[in-house]
């Protein structure tokens, strides 16, 4: 009995078992899957299509898919090798059917599995092309290779299609290389190239510095180092980017990218921590430099701490000293050593720069808080001895072991901060500033110009001769008549900064020139790569200034199309950071940063509206000038545009210097359609010093547009152009109006020009997107749209735009 109950339990088991089997092999139709098994032997296939379909797994191999339009879909990465024997990672999406009734080459798809099959057959395919391919054209997004990927489809179409496969699509999602061999193939490129040779380059930053200034200081006999490079060397005008934020041009100096590219765009991140290295997307000239065995020394540089590059040192970050923020590590002793403490600076160190007395001292230090501007000054001139002493220091040090930094970075930022605290006091007096704080300041801004001299020229006396020596500015700043008369008062005043900065090159290298050159703010990072020894990446929008240079020539025989494909080091972990409250505090002190808890001071009429003050008329004078200007206005408003043309009229005639009057008649002339007499007005009102003019300027040309006359519209504009060149409103309303009309090779370098001036202007880069796109280069329009996305997310039609063109690529 127990016996035939243990059979009868096997032969349950047996049958639940071939039950559960049967279950298995069956499979349903879905909608969302595509199932299909390969026979293990004959390679016939066989569908699940609209019925329940029997696949035994001992017969057949089984295989699920997501569906797409009736295919299967599927994404993979392979590995393949460029031209060069750089490996590279392809993601791919492949999607597919099956050609036929069967698989040729099922034996292998069982015996290697689905994934490493298709893979190594889409690989073998891709490698057919790529292995033809450059590093740079498998890597630059607007290369023939990723621009016209129609060879690559057929090809991948063919090879699949000889093992049964029917391929409907096949997209490249992304290329990610090896980023140690392509240095090392592009290490080995150089080497090849006697061109690339490095010489030796010291980039000294003068924030804020401005021909101005420089120039009088010069004359007066203040700057005499400075003055001798200049003379001895070559000179330029950096024309610089809105806004003029440090942060944000120093990196872009430092990378040579757009803000948008670099990410750098404000004094604080996302987290409202200061600005540090961990923010920026890309390497930077130190990174690069020292990537291809170039040593640096950068020393209070923007987003330059942490440091990435382990060979190269580092010391101090901007706005407030960071002692401890030293690399190597094994520095930190002997910078110690050389660190000038604020507390050490008494009153016979300021009164080489101020004009105050000791008691003065005493009370500005120990009573007047932390807004003092001698108590700021106090804290700049530490810093600044400290970064010098210890650059200079450590440089001399180097050499004597034998290392010789090739690349010398150094930001003397204290400038820009003197220019905005004492600028209003800065000689010759002038009315509204204060007395009391004239006689205390008024030699400040030379003093302190003259002590970056001093410091410049200590450096001259220790470099080798060999070196190039770069002196510059990212910016200027408003001096003679339009400088401030009050210094930082709680409000941000980055209106005080000003295009363009200042450019001085000097060494055996440097072609003497008596003329002065502009030079934009993306050329410094290419010239200094050539310098280098080192090629420009493709995605850098500037150009070395070979007109500056003998000897030096860009190196083309080495192509890069990002430095960041290869050198990506992440910075190294360390508790020397600046502290948040102090760096808003400095920030605010010199106008950088608003502070709400300080109250707001009112702009000076004549400051906010004309650059040519208006020769003094009387008060009645006045008062009927302004009677016929409001009733004009008045009558315009009524419609009677002949008695509002002549009520101006009579107000330009009793205050002819007034820009307001001019415009109001321009207005008028418009409405009467005497639009040729408008213009002429409209310009003259400009010349007269009117506020906001450039805005002006995109009004008018807006209501020429409206009424269907763009040729005027862009005669308006370029009008503008040529009166405020740097003026990112003008270009991107002159592009746009150019592209509007079809004049294309006139308006899309016009736009590009307006992304020069601000990078960060989503509509021009959504413009230049919309172009791209309508000439089928999708490529270049989804490169433009993703960059307008990375700074404004929230854009629904730019993004399903972008989606659009993705999948045309």
């Amino acid at each position: 009995m127990p016996r035939n109950r243990f059979v009868q339990t096997l032969i349950l088991l047996a049958g639940l078992g071939f039950i559960t089997y049967l279950l298995i092999s069956l499979y349903l139709p879905s909608s969302r899957w595509l199932i299909l098994g390969i026979d293990k032997h004959s390679g016939r296939v066989r569908m699940v299509e609209q019925r329940v379909t029997y696949l035994p797994p001992y017969r057949f191999y089984r295989l699920k898919f997501e569906k797409r339009d009736g295919y299967a879909q599927r994404d993979g990465i392979v590995r393949i090798t460029s031209q060069e024997g750089v490996p590279v990672t392809l993601t791919y999406r492949l999607r597919f059917g099956i050609a036929g009734d069967h698989i040729p080459d099922a034996r292998r798809v069982v015996e290697e599995g689905w994934n490493a099959w298709i893979r190594a057959r889409v690989g073998e395919a891709v490698a057919a092309v790529a292995s033809q391919i450059p590093i740079e054209d498998l890597l630059s997004p607007t290369s023939n290779f990723n621009t016209q990927r129609d060879p690559l489809r057929q090809t991948v179409a063919r090879h699949l299609a000889q093992s049964g496969l029917k391929v409907t699509a096949f997209e490249i999602a992304r290329f990610e290389v090896d980023r140690d061999a392509l240095l090392k193939a592009k290490r080995a490129e150089l080497r090849r190239d006697a061109r690339s040779a490095p010489t030796r380059v010291a980039v000294f930053a003068l924030d804020g510095a401005d021909w101005d200034l420089l120039s009088e200081l010069a004359d007066d006999g203040r700057i005499p180092n400075i003055k001798a490079l200049a003379k001895g060397g070559t000179t330029g005008t950096v024309q610089t980017i809105q806004p003029t934020v440090s942060s944000m041009l120093w990196t872009t100096v430092a990378t040579g990218l757009t803000p948008d590219r670099h990410g750098v765009l404000d004094f604080a991140d996302n987290a409202h921590a200061p600005i540090e290295s961990t923010t920026r997307r890309a390497p930077a000239l130190w990174d690069i430099a020292d990537a291809f065995a170039r040593e640096a020394l950068i020393t209070s540089w923007w987003t330059a701490w942490p440091p990435a590059a382990k060979n190269s040192i580092f010391f101090d970050e901007p706005v407030e000293l960071v002692a401890g923020a030293i690399h190597p590590p094994e520095l930190a002793a002997r910078v110690q050593s050389l660190i000038v403490p604020v507390e050490t600076i008494g009153y016979p160190q300021i009164r080489r720069f101020l004009n105050i007395a000791s008691n003065e001292f005493d009370r500005a230090i120990f009573k007047g808080g932390d807004t003092d501007p001698v108590s700021i000054f106090r804290n700049v001139l530490a810093k600044t001895w400290t970064d010098h002493r210890v650059a200079l220091n450590l440089y001399n040090d180097q050499r004597q072991r034998g290392r010789d930094p090739l690349l010398i970075m150094t930001s003397y930022e204290g400038t820009d901060a003197v220019n905005h605290l004492f600028a209003p006091f800065h000689p010759p007096y002038r009315e509204g500033v204060s007395q009391e704080g004239y006689r205390k300041y008024w030699p400040a801004v030379a003093n302190y110009y003259s002590e970056i001299d001093r410091l410049i020229g200590e450096w001259i006396n220790v470099l080798p001769r060999d070196t190039t020596v770069i002196i510059m500015s990212a910016y200027g700043f408003r001096w003679g008549k339009e400088r401030p008369r009050t210094p930082p008062n709680g409000t941000a005043a980055l209106q005080q900064h000003r295009n363009p900065g200042v450019f001085i090159a000097y060494g055996p290298h440097v072609a003497p020139n008596r003329g002065t050159h502009p030079l934009s703010l993306f050329d410094i990072a290419p010239t200094v790569l050539t310098l280098l020894g080192l090629p420009q990446s493709m995605e850098m929008p500037g150009k070395p200034a070979i007109w500056a240079f003998h000897d030096v020539a860009p190196i083309t025989s080495v192509r890069v199309v990002s430095y960041g494909e290869f050198i990506n080091d992440r910075p190294i972990g360390t508790p020397a950071h600046l502290d948040a409250t102090r760096y808003r505090r400095e920030l605010q002190a010199v106008g950088h940063l608003s502070d709400p808890s300080r109250s707001l001071q009112p702009v000076l009429e004549d400051e906010a509206e004309a650059t040519k003050p208006a020769k003094p008329i009387s008060p009645e004078k006045y008062g009927l000038y302004a009677y016929y200007n409001n009733l004009g206005v008045q009558l315009r408003g009524q419609g009677k545009l002949k008695d509002a043309t002549e009520a101006f009229q009579q107000a330009i005639e009793l205050n002819p210097d007034r820009p307001v009057p001019y415009l109001n008649l321009a207005m008028v002339l418009f409405d009467r359609q005497d639009f040729t007499d408008s213009n002429e007005v409209f310009l003259e009102s400009v010349a007269k010093g009117l506020p906001n003019a450039e805005q002006y300027f995109c009004d008018f040309a807006a209501l020429y547009r409206e009424r269907d006359a763009p040729s005027r519209a862009i005669a308006l504009l370029a009008k503008g152009k040529e009166m405020f060149p740097q003026s990112y409103l003008i270009a991107a309303n002159l592009g746009s109006a150019l592209v509007q009309s079809s004049r294309y090779t006139e308006g899309v370098p016009e736009l590009e020009r307006a992304l020069g001036l601000q990078p960060s202007s989503t509509e021009v880069l959504n413009n230049l997107g919309i172009y791209f796109a309508k000439k089928n280069d999708y490529a270049r329009a989804l490169d433009y749209w993703n960059r307008s996305l990375s700074i404004q997310p929230q854009q629904p039609q730019i993004r399903q735009a972008a989606n659009a063109a993705r999948s045309r690529l």
